[in-house]
């Protein structure tokens, strides 16, 4: 078996899923954008499409890496040791693609105009940390809440294993997150008694975008593979229902609520501390059922491998770069181009961009990270 069949046969298909759905709905969220709708409906869906896509993602990440850091916690001494190398594995999984995006999306704030002065936050994640400081490469406040996760959780376990050394490891690494879930709640609550967020516009960019008030969203996906490390058997036996509970969930929050009338004004708790909650749990109840979908025949397996595998270079470059600068083409033009043929262009030049970045760049890195 050659390195490719390896990896191909390591891999979970249902996982794969999980990504390729996410990243297509990002991708759907910029839709209205590029072909200029006004329809209130296509905005709505595009909307809900970009937050469902990213939160999944959240959870998705949250259970890879809670499963990594979990293996390392009850296996090892789980010392500082262990702590910076789970951080070197995963800067190498993340930071290459980020930084030289980065470079890219500075060069096109530049030439277009955007504005640019707080360029030197973006290399240490700090353009969302507390406040929102963003004017260009508008994808990269979620990844900044990823980075600062990935640091906040390892150094908790590593302290609160410290602390409670002769506590089981099993029921101190649940506790840690918990507390670390429970903290989160805490200052978004105090966010909503020390703030002025009356309209989603700025609870977007003031609370939904900003990582001191967003880490917890990870954790739950984190919470999934201690679940699924030590409760394998009861996550397997009920995760159809699971899917359900959280399908009817997903209507719950985004129709039915919507529906009812409830919004920011008239259930502020609700939107400032719980909401992020829901949809965590929502995503945190629907993995179980693809965690279990180890590999398929269907004939959709390529393309959802391929979709899969590219998801964090699509990520990267599908709004900033590609569909800013295809915008900006596309205004020197003195007619209107078909909305259809402007999405299979936007979709066609995104997925070649991200095959490149992957193949030429990201996966040579992560090829030398496993290699040392």
């Amino acid at each position: 078996m050659n390195a490719l069949e390896k990896q191909n046969s390591t891999r979970m298909f249902g996982l794969d899923v999980i990504r390729a759905i996410a990243i297509l709905l990002v991708l759907f969220s910029h839709v209205y954008y590029l072909i200029d709708s006004t329809n209130p409906l296509v905005i709505s869906l595009s909307g809900l499409s970009g937050f469902a896509g990213v939160e999944l993602f959240f959870v998705l990440s949250g259970y890879l890496i809670g499963s990594i850091l979990l293996r390392q916690y009850i296996t090892d001494n789980f010392s500082l040791q262990s702590v910076f190398v789970f951080l070197k594995r995963r800067w190498f999984r993340t930071l290459p693609n980020y930084y030289l995006i980065l470079f890219v999306n500075l060069g096109i704030a530049f030439f277009l105009g955007y504005p640019s002065q707080y360029w030197y936050k973006y290399f240490y994640f700090f353009q969302n940390f507390k406040t929102y400081s963003i004017g260009f490469f508008s994808e990269s406040w979620s990844l900044s809440i990823e980075e600062w996760t990935y640091i906040l959780l390892p150094f908790s376990l590593f302290f609160t294993l410290k602390i409670g050394n002769k506590l089981s490891k099993k029921w101190t690494f649940l506790s840690t997150i918990f507390l670390l879930i429970i903290l989160a709640h805490i200052l978004r609550f105090f966010n909503m008694k020390n703030s002025d967020i009356s309209t989603m516009e700025v609870w977007n960019t003031n609370l939904k975008s900003i990582v001191i008030y967003r880490f917890d969203t990870i954790l739950y996906g984190v919470l999934l593979a201690w679940l699924h490390q030590f409760y394998t058997h009861f996550l397997n036996t009920y995760k159809i229902y699971f899917l359900i509970l959280a399908m009817n969930l997903f209507v719950l929050q985004f129709v039915i609520l919507n529906v009812l009338g409830v919004d920011i004004m008239s259930s502020p708790m609700y939107f400032h501390v719980f909401y992020f909650t829901l949809s965590s749990v929502i995503f945190f109840l629907a993995l179980p059922y693809f965690i279990f979908w180890k590999n398929s025949q269907s004939v959709f397996f390529a393309s959802v491998t391929f979709i899969s595998k590219t998801s964090y270079a699509v990520y990267l470059i599908h709004y900033s770069i590609v569909a800013v600068i295809f915008k900006y083409i596309l205004s020197k033009f003195s007619f209107q181009f078909p909305s259809i043929l402007i999405l299979f262009i936007y979709f066609g030049i995104t997925f070649l961009l991200s095959y490149i970045l992957y193949r030429f760049y990201e996966k040579p890195i992560m090829n030398l990270r496993d290699k040392n």
